[in-house]
């Protein structure tokens, strides 16, 4: 499915849009100052359900009437850590709106995600994704330069049935296309579909919830040509292993995820505490060519979440939340694998041995703590988060009877400290931002067989090995400028927020890359 949406569309739409509130903006003695830029990060922080997988805790939502945004964005991406299918620069052009609405007993949220991306000196990729947990990548040597094109869009809704039964339902579609103007040139197609239907029981100071969880995803891949010139196509598969083919089969990589969670909710007198469990499988099915699809991989992905969030919320409007946060993470590669004793050979299931040739295990532990102080439900003094990360794992991937194994750990610590100023009509929020990593007890072991060695890329695992390793710093900060101004008696803000992050590898002097972004919008 082709996305035929143009950018200038949306660009005029919101010059129409916000063009009369300035022209039009009525008397300032007549404006309240009800909306803000933080008020749906105070919306946020004024919850423990804010991070929750069941619909069902919008009804928890501090949505009095309505808060809505919409704006046109800009990211820009440069600078080369040289790692295995990362881009020299990636820009990005976009439009962007979501919102909140208190409706008699029901409670709505949606937002809507549309943009391009040009991603330059692109190598050894030609899928749409190439780091979403999925090792079977296909690539090429050539590269180039990749033009992406996103759809996404969201709509969340939450019923409160009676006093102690409230129903949620939420929905997700997620639609992309890409292509590369040179040979060879793929062509991407990606949908995917998720629906997490819940209920959450109110028996006072105690809530329970349950919500259940399917997604279905699809990329398909074709490869086409202006010359007659032949090109190797590499199947990566993990850890550096790769096989070369030069058919130009039509590619597909089918998904299925089935999961859950479930929710206890404590209402204290003094702090506020939600538990959430969430477990999911996921299986993609990857194979080439239409008529007769040949099996490459059936990948299987199980992943097991435990959050614990506590909410702080004193009588001087002070919020404090701490949110601890364990993921667990296991992924198999089973292949086909053809047996001398097998006549004819057709590349299934039923035909074919299944091995697991790959195999991924990861933890992942975050602590986070958030401080700040409110001046009203749309406006704070200042605030900070703090957060720490530590993620282990390990990979092996087998190449009877040796194989390539690695042990890859490392800690994250980030921070941010922020601002608000206001006037009767002007709000700023100012901030400051900054990260450090370094990896810990890590190992990695290559085969040493010539001929294994032969279809392992062993340049790429070293150098992402060593990049995890090195220690990695990040300074940035933010300017967000927003004016209330009113039109047809009603109040709006427009606002402009820009952003930079400067990231710095210690792996070597000329590990940098800048991340740039700038929006402008309105609040209604």
């Amino acid at each position: 499915m082709r996305i035929i949406i143009n950018i200038s569309g949306f660009l005029l739409a919101a010059i129409v849009f916000v063009a009369p509130n300035i022209l039009y903006a009525n008397n300032n003695d007549s404006i309240q100052n009800k909306i803000s830029l933080a008020s749906e990060k105070i919306l946020n922080l004024k919850t423990v359900w804010s991070n929750s997988s069941n619909a069902g805790s919008l009804q928890f939502f501090d949505i009095q009437d309505k808060i809505a945004k919409a704006y046109i964005n800009f990211n820009h991406q440069n600078g080369d850590f040289h790692l295995f299918q990362q881009e020299q620069l990636n820009s990005e052009l976009g439009f962007y709106t979501n919102g909140y609405v208190n409706l008699n007993n029901w409670k709505f949220y949606g937002d809507f995600n549309y943009f391009k991306q040009t991603c330059e000196d692109l190598k050894w990729v030609d899928v749409l994704e190439p780091y979403n947990d999925n090792p079977y990548v296909l690539g090429d040597s050539v590269g180039g330069t990749y033009y992406k094109e996103y759809f996404k869009m969201r709509g969340k809704a939450a019923y409160q049935i009676n006093e102690n039964l409230a129903f949620g339902i939420d929905i997700k579609y997620k639609a992309g296309v890409g292509a590369r103007r040179k040979d060879p040139r793929p062509e991407n197609e990606i949908t995917s579909f998720d629906i997490l239907p819940g209920l959450i029981f109110n028996f006072s100071k105690i809530k329970l919830g349950v919500n259940f969880r399917y997604e279905s995803g699809k990329e398909d891949i074709e490869l086409n040509f202006v010359t007659d010139n032949n090109y190797n196509f590499y199947h990566f598969k993990g850890l550096g292993a790769y096989t070369i083919s030069t058919e130009t089969d039509v590619r597909s990589n089918v998904s299925n995820l089935f999961g859950g969670g479930l929710q206890l909710n404590f209402d204290g007198n003094k702090f506020t505490n939600l538990t959430e469990v969430n477990f999911h499988k996921k299986t993609t099915d990857i194979k080439r060519g239409e008529t007769y699809p040949l099996q490459i991989v059936l990948l299987e992905k199980s992943n097991t979440s435990v959050s614990s969030t506590f909410l702080f919320l004193h009588t001087n409007k002070t919020i404090k939340k701490l949110t601890l946060h364990l993921n667990d993470n296991h992924i198999y590669g089973h292949e086909p694998v053809v047996e001398p004793k097998l006549e004819q050979v057709s590349y299934q299931w039923n035909t074919v041995a299944k091995y697991t040739l790959y195999w991924h295990n990861e933890q992942e532990l975050v602590v986070n703590y958030s401080c700040y102080k409110l001046i009203d439900a749309n406006h704070f003094n200042w605030g900070y988060k703090v957060s720490g990360k530590i993620i282990t794992s390990e990979s092996s991937y087998y190449f009877v009877p040796e194989s390539n194994e690695q042990s890859l750990n490392y800690y994250y610590f980030d921070g941010v400290l922020e601002k608000e100023l206001q006037t009767k009509l002007n709000n700023i929020i100012l901030s400051f931002n900054g990260s450090y990593r370094k990896g810990f007890n890590s190992s990695s072991e290559i085969v040493k067989d010539d001929i294994l060695l032969e279809t392992i890329n062993n340049e790429f695992v070293k150098h992402d090995f060593d990049y995890y390793n090195s220690q990695q710093i990040q300074i940035g900060g933010s300017f967000q400028f927003g004016r209330i101004i009113n039109i047809y008696n009603s109040q709006v803000q427009i606002f402009l927020n820009t952003d930079y992050k400067l990231l710095i590898s210690k792996m070597n002097e000329n590990s940098k890359r800048n991340i740039f972004s700038i929006k402008l919008g309105i609040n209604f």
